[in-house]
């Protein structure tokens, strides 16, 4: 029912609507992608000089002064060499407009020898002058392959017009998607009589959730409830008690601190909207034992996502735990929220890592911009460790560099040293690292696994100071065992919640692993103080695999 804020609450209300706006995720699509002019576009296909790759380390680069090769190509142009930089060349006549670019994992231009930065504004680059034009594309590849898929021109009177074309589809998709979601009959017959702008703005008074509330599991060890809305302002959370906390968001996410351990419910308000009733509750580091979901690679894999959040609910763990590449685009508008809305569904907490897919967009200086606003807390890194009972999970994000990495002298290679040497590292009773690229894989023709990533941690397997090892990247399910100097260490690969599959009767020849399954799959582990058991499962529920370590 759709009513101003009450002063007192007199009973259980009615949610204003029906569901959330994202929670049917095929027709919210259409909100976040209205389709570009393709009769304005002008297709950049053709007339690329292919200049050569690299494997120098750095994203920050200047264009070099000598290439090896010079080769025509035509778009796409893809090639089998990960961790490289891709030089490409056009020239023409352009007049001043927009430049989009498909390419993978990212891309960094030039104009005419000048660097041009990334549009603060959107995946764009902005080409300020017209006339002769010579433009310079690095496409930056983390993958195993990549190269240049597309290009695209738009004039800067076809993307202004563009732009108010896409606003007024948005708002008309949004009135027409909160009229169908809407619960009270009487206030549906009395929006019938209105004109489309007394509507728009009468509606603009009862926002909608884009997702409903997440516990996520910070990397500073704080708990914190996120959740979108339709629009920016002061949220009302009300308890049972009648407690009222106010939650101010200047941009639609909103953000609200939880307590380990602790249980919150309440009633979410905004505006003249009841937003429904939440129940979340953060795990006890004190238990003596925890239940977790695995998986990784979701990767705007929308469809079988939800069928892994809707599994892992099932489940009933205490903690989700996600290997990265959470979406496939990291810079692309509304990935995160519609992203956001299917980890609501496994309704449990969720400790997250990034992948290099949730870097796309932003290789300009490797800071993802998308994923901190909606996944992170501000001014905390995207790598951490939390203790829960007697397991620890040490989180790594070598995407921070190019090519992957955790480099010498760095930030983040002090602090993994420095907590392997700590006492509550040393002193746990299950250690566990989560990162996106794994150390093996097998299933990824021409993918052994990272190499810096071994060479960065086989030192710590010799230690003895890792038990288990669990990452994505490579799209299908693969478990290895090994020791290093007599002591043990799993490795698990888990990218199967969403991304296409790896090709079928293709794999590396080394590692061998001692599973390797491909189909979309998620994991769940139960850990005590004597033995973490672990079984892996397919879309069906049928039992992929298990394993059993004890200590």
């Amino acid at each position: 029912m759709l009513f101003a804020l009450p002063a007192c609450r007199t009973g259980p209300e009615k949610a204003t609507f029906k569901e959330v706006f994202l929670y049917n995720d095929h027709e919210a699509a259409g909100f976040f992608h209205p389709r570009l002019p393709e009769e304005a576009l002008q297709l950049l296909d053709t007339n690329w000089i292919f200049l050569g790759t690299d494997s120098m380390s750095g994203i920050d680069r200047e264009w070099p002064a000598h290439f090896l090769q010079s080769q025509a190509v035509s778009l796409p142009h893809r090639l089998t060499l990960p961790n490289h930089s891709f030089w490409y060349r056009w020239e023409g006549t352009l007049e001043p407009g927009i430049l989009l670019v498909d390419a993978d994992d990212g891309v960094q231009c030039w104009m005419n020898g000048r660097r041009v930065r990334r549009a603060g504004a959107g995946d764009y680059f902005v080409l300020p002058t017209g006339g002769k034009t010579e433009l310079g594309l690095r496409v930056v590849n983390n993958a195993m392959a990549g190269g240049l898929r597309r290009v695209q021109f738009l004039s800067n009177e076809d993307y202004l017009a563009w732009q108010d074309k896409k606003m007024q589809i948005r708002e008309g998709f949004l009135v027409d998607r909160k009229l169908e979601l809407l619960q009270d009959p009487k206030q549906l017959k009395q929006c019938e009589e209105l004109s489309f702008p007394e509507l728009r703005d009468r509606l603009t008074e009862f926002p909608i959730l884009f997702t409903e509330p997440v516990l996520i599991w910070g990397t500073s060890g704080k708990p914190f409830i996120r959740w979108v809305s339709e629009s920016a302002g002061t949220a009302l959370l009300r308890t049972k008690r009648g407690e009222e906390q106010r939650v101010k968001s200047s941009d639609g996410i909103f953000t609200h601190p939880v307590k380990p351990g602790e249980t919150i419910s309440f009633d979410l308000y905004q505006n003249k909207s009841y937003q429904g009733h939440f129940s979340l509750t953060a795990p006890d580091p004190a238990d003596e034992s925890i239940r977790l979901a695995l998986w990784g690679d979701s990767q705007g894999g929308w469809k079988t996502f939800r069928e892994v959040a809707d599994a892992v609910h099932a489940k009933q763990v205490d903690l989700s735990l996600g290997a990265g590449d959470l979406v496939n685009n990291g810079s692309e508008e509304g990935a995160y929220p519609r992203f956001l809305q299917l980890l609501a569904r496994m309704q449990t907490p969720q400790f997250l890592v990034p992948g290099n897919h949730d870097y796309d967009g932003h290789y300009d200086d490797l800071y993802a911009r998308q994923l901190h606003r909606y996944l992170f807390l501000p001014e905390t890194p995207t790598f951490g460790v939390q203790v829960f009972g007697p397991l620890a999970i040490l989180s790594l994000d070598p995407n921070l560099h190019f090519p992957v990495s955790i480099p010498e002298g760095t930030r983040q290679r002090e602090w993994l040293e420095k907590n392997m040497r700590s006492e509550a590292w040393q002193t746990a009773r299950w250690k566990m690292l989560l990162l996106h690229q794994p150390p093996y894989s097998q299933g990824w023709p021409g993918y052994p696994g990272e190499w810096t990533i071994r060479q960065l941690l086989e030192p710590f397997f010799h230690q003895g100071l890792v038990d288990l090892v669990v990452a994505g990247h490579t799209h299908d399910y693969e478990r290895l065992s090994l020791e290093f100097s007599g002591n043990p260490v799993h490795f698990l690969v888990v990218g199967g919640a969403g991304g296409g599959l790896e090709p079928q009767g293709e794999q590396s020849e080394a590692p061998q692993m001692d599973r390797l399954i491909k189909k979309h799959h998620y994991g769940i582990l139960n850990v005590d103080s004597t033995r973490m058991q672990f079984h892996a499962y397919d879309l069906d529920g049928h039992i992929l695999d298990e394993f059993t370590a004890a200590k």
